[in-house]
């Protein structure tokens, strides 16, 4: 009788034990349950695009820039003052790497059709040479100087000045007109602004005078008592290729 006591008493026990384990099972079941899920691995796929973007880019930018260098051709430029209508030496001229394309520049093969022309205008070291800075021919005469002023409005006719044209220059410098030189010829003439003190527009021209006449028109001009007046339109300076 006491030994069946004592096999049921453990059967008992052992129920109780396989209960207990059965309910702290489910217990942690439930916890695990319970907690958030971990969030997922974000993927950024937009800045991967960006970066490859930015890679190809900066190899597309250093392909144009190889290929722009290999467009800069060597082109002739001023390595002293040339003044106008002095003729062109060949120490006069260097050169220099400039992307040329579609402009009037002048190539560094062409430098021994430049030596022995003549300059134009006024040319200062470090100045890009074009054909329209040059002729075959001195526009000076003999005893002639060139006289660079800016004319403001009011002091040229309003048509403008040409290169070619024959004009009277008039002084203004007692209210009343003096013309100091008949006959004078323009060498160039070009719209520019802000040329004189008060940074109004008109025009610089180069004046072909006498060289007695220079100081005068020189003086006249740099102070706005200079007028110039049409006489008549004339013929361009020859230059290079016309």
């Amino acid at each position: 009788m006491a030994g069946t006591t004592q096999t049921t008493d453990a059967a008992n026990e052992r129920q109780r034990a396989r209960e207990q384990r059965g309910i702290r099972s489910n217990q942690r079941v439930r916890a695990e349950n319970t907690r958030l899920p971990s969030p997922p691995r974000q993927r950024r796929p937009a800045l991967a695009a960006l970066a490859v973007l930015l890679i190809v880019g900066g190899a597309a930018v250093a392909a144009l820039l190889a290929m722009r260098v290999d467009e800069r051709t060597p082109v002739l430029r001023l390595a002293a003052d040339v003044g106008a209508g002095e003729q062109i030496t060949v120490e006069d001229l260097e050169t220099t790497q400039v992307a040329a394309e579609g402009t009037e520049l002048i190539p560094e093969s062409q430098e021994s059709l430049v030596v022995g022309q003549y300059a134009r205008v006024t040319l200062r070291a470090g100045q890009l040479l074009d054909t329209t800075m040059i002729e075959q021919t001195s526009p000076l005469s003999e005893g002639q100087v060139a006289v660079g002023a800016f004319l403001g409005q009011g002091f040229l006719p309003a048509g403008g000045l040409q290169p070619g044209d024959i004009v009277d220059l008039v002084s203004i410098i007692t209210g009343e007109g003096d013309t100091i030189v008949e006959g004078a010829r323009v060498a160039t003439a070009r719209a520019s602004e802000g040329g004189d003190a008060q940074g109004g527009t008109g025009s610089l021209v180069t004046l072909l005078v006498d060289r007695g006449d220079a100081a005068t028109v020189g003086g006249l001009a740099a102070t706005n008592q200079l007028v110039v007046t049409l006489v008549e339109r004339g013929t361009p300076f020859e230059s290079e290729g016309e």
